[in-house]
């Protein structure tokens, strides 16, 4: 019983990318100094958004310091009729962070279970602001056009990118290279195909037929797919079979084998032809990697911190599938004309948007190619057969020298919060 006299430190989030790139890091440094952790119960909490997988859960309890987790379906049922407060006995003082999502929710729940926990946000959104006691910014651009919205200058403080203290580097690139027999000369190209379950249903067939396209027409490239931690591999499987089957662009079925050469699974497809499966993220594998073929999100900033060049493949093909915050995002539930409504209002909104990823948005660049557009297949494989033969990865690569924060800004969010508590 000797945790319940712990105050709470209680943590907001929303999706994949933010449980593991601002989550983690957070209750990492909370973790690392012991006055801290001696302090604090750690919670959880996963609140509804489109962004979500439904696999936060998963992942998150394998995070040391996370005491407490609570989902989406749960979080509801406590805020809007108070059943399950005892179950967690959450205390009246203590510490909420909104790491992700809609400032409302740390608001709305703090309301609720009678609390005067102090509230901290690092977000980009300027709503609910004024109940915050500060917020954490990534930039001097995004504190400033906060401050045209009306958010009080002392509550705003650049802490950095938050993605830049969930970096870890396992591995060095000869072990990499050598444990994924990649010979001198050759590409280590790797896909990702996303952390939600429409990503990947999509795009593995689809990335599948670039791979075996890329095998036909270009060589000294070893390709690999990169699985994240939020998709399992009954997904993948189910994904595959989904191959050929996809109206909107050309894609090929493939066979998952879940013990493979070197233990690693791969995929079967296309006349007996091969790609392995790689787990534990680009932490292990990263700094092997020569180019990468990926989706828009929170990995877009991780390759660019990690200095590997990269194409963004972001279709436009079903607009309908993007997940959209607000009234907009409410449209795919008005019956037999919803979801037609909602590609036309969702196509016309995306093309507003000059860039899809993350490191073109806050350089306001192409640092990244993106193919952010309706496109085929093809147009993916014929890009990165251009990148290689114009030796365009060499340049990107150049350009993500800038992509480099000086301090650790889960440190310095943790440091401004708790002030003289805090020690290593």
């Amino acid at each position: 019983m000797e945790q319940f006299k712990k105050k709470d430190l209680i943590i907001f989030s929303n999706g994949p990318g933010e449980v593991s790139t601002w989550v983690q890091p957070v209750v990492e440094a909370v973790q690392k100094r012991g006055e801290l952790s001696s302090m604090y119960r750690i919670l959880l909490i996963v609140h509804p958004c489109p962004f979500g997988s439904g696999t936060e859960g998963s992942v998150a309890r394998g995070f040391e310091g996370i005491e407490e987790f609570i989902g989406p379906g749960e979080y509801l049922k406590i805020l809007f009729t108070g059943l399950g407060r005892r179950k967690f006995r959450f205390s009246r003082e203590g510490v909420i962070f909104s790491l992700g999502g809609d400032l409302m929710h740390p608001v709305l729940f703090r309301r609720r279970i009678k609390g005067r926990h102090t509230l901290y946000a690092y977000t980009k959104n300027q709503g609910w602001a004024k109940y915050y006691e500060k917020i954490f910014v990534r930039s001097d651009y995004v504190k400033n056009k906060m401050l045209k919205q009306g958010v009080s200058h002392q509550k705003l403080k650049v802490s950095g990118d938050l993605v830049y203290s969930s970096l870890k580097f396992l591995r060095p690139g000869l072990d990499v290279r050598k444990e994924l027999d990649i010979k001198d000369g050759e590409k280590m190209v790797v896909f990702l195909p996303g952390s939600r379950a429409f990503e990947v249903w999509y795009m593995l067939p689809m990335f599948l037929k670039v791979i075996s396209d890329i095998a036909d027409r270009i060589s000294g490239v070893k390709p690999f797919l990169l699985k994240s931690p939020y998709i399992s591999y009954d997904f993948i499987e189910k994904a595959l079979a989904n191959g050929g089957n996809i109206k909107v662009a050309e894609s090929i079925p493939g066979e998952l084998k879940r013990q493979g050469n070197n233990f690693l699974p791969y995929i079967e497809f296309s006349g007996g032809k091969r790609v392995s499966v790689l787990e534990k993220g680009l932490k292990y594998w990263g700094e092997g990697i020569d180019f990468a073929v990926t989706v828009p999100g929170t990995n877009t900033i991780q390759l660019a911190y990690r200095e590997i060049p990269s194409l963004v493949v972001a279709p436009l093909n079903k607009p309908e599938l993007y997940p959209v915050e607000g009234p907009l995002g409410l449209l795919k539930w008005i019956p037999l004309i919803g979801n037609m409504i909602l590609k036309k209002a969702v196509f016309k909104y995306l093309t507003k948007f000059p860039y899809a990823s993350l490191p073109n948005m806050y350089e306001n660049e192409e640092i990244f190619p993106e193919l952010f557009k309706v496109i085929q297949t093809d147009e993916i494989t014929d890009k990165i057969i251009e990148i290689f033969t114009n030796k365009e990865h060499e340049k990107i690569k150049k350009k993500l020298s800038r992509f480099k924060p000086d301090d650790s800004p889960a440190d310095l969010i943790i440091q401004e919060a708790f002030g003289d508590v805090v020690r290593i």
